[in-house]
């Protein structure tokens, strides 16, 4: 009995190692690597700026970090390309892209301290949710109704 269940265990084990070993890997272009990667040395300069104004339009924080990831894909690329705000200008003799990207919204009841930034992408055609930028920045404290307005500046060749 115990030589018949072993054989069992041998067939499936050695069955799903002859799939996954013959089976075609998926190839990705050389160019992305489809990781959450930090802007340092990369081919995005980025920095982002958030405001804080209570119910009243009071000013209460504003916060500014170049610490910041992006999604290394094309889906990134694409998002850039694509925006309306995209301008190209000159940069220290060179020619690059130039992005700025306005987020806002009203702080609802919950978190009470802000953070952590991050600029997501919901594509339709893939049918996923992308985080394309994220930034850890000094905190702020946050209430219920106050208006968070977000600003992504973006520079690339």
């Amino acid at each position: 009995m115990i030589k018949l269940k072993y054989k069992k265990y041998l067939i499936v084990i050695s069955s799903i190692v002859s799939v996954l070993f013959f089976s075609p890997l998926i190839a990705y272009s050389d160019t992305y690597s489809n990781m959450i990667i930090s802007t340092n040395n990369s081919p995005y300069d980025v920095s982002v700026q958030y405001q804080i104004r209570d119910a009243s339009k009071n000013l209460v924080c504003v916060v500014e970090s170049t610490k910041i990831n992006y999604y290394d894909s094309i889906v990134t690329r694409e998002y850039l390309d694509s925006h309306p705000s995209r301008i190209t200008m000159e940069k220290n003799n060179q020619l690059v892209n130039h992005v700025l990207i306005m987020d806002s919204w009203r702080q609802g009841e919950g978190d009470s301290f802000l953070s952590a930034l991050s600029l997501r992408l919901e594509d339709y055609e893939r049918g996923k949710l992308f985080s394309l930028l994220f930034a850890t920045t000094n905190g702020c404290a946050v209430e219920p109704g106050d208006l968070v307005t977000v600003y992504w500046k973006v520079f690339y060749e």
